[in-house]
């Protein structure tokens, strides 16, 4: 919500690579298939976290870039 430094581009392109760093991430860390299912909810919580790593990196990269 709000604005964005990035747009929607940037905002869908951290959600799909937050979903791939959260499948590693969980393959990795956890030793479990990286993808279990579509409606497996460990799938989808692989994902969020996965985006809201990326999410953050990105916050601090790009800082508070609003205009107002």
């Amino acid at each position: 919500p709000g604005k964005d430094p990035g747009g929607i581009i940037i905002t869908m392109l951290i959600g799909i690579a937050g979903g791939l760093l959260g499948g590693w991430l969980g393959k990795v860390i956890f030793g479990v298939d990286s993808i279990d299912g579509f409606f497996d909810l460990s799938t989808w919580i692989a994902a969020i976290v996965g985006s809201l790593i990326l999410l953050a990196l990105y916050r601090v990269i790009t800082g508070n870039r609003r205009h107002a």
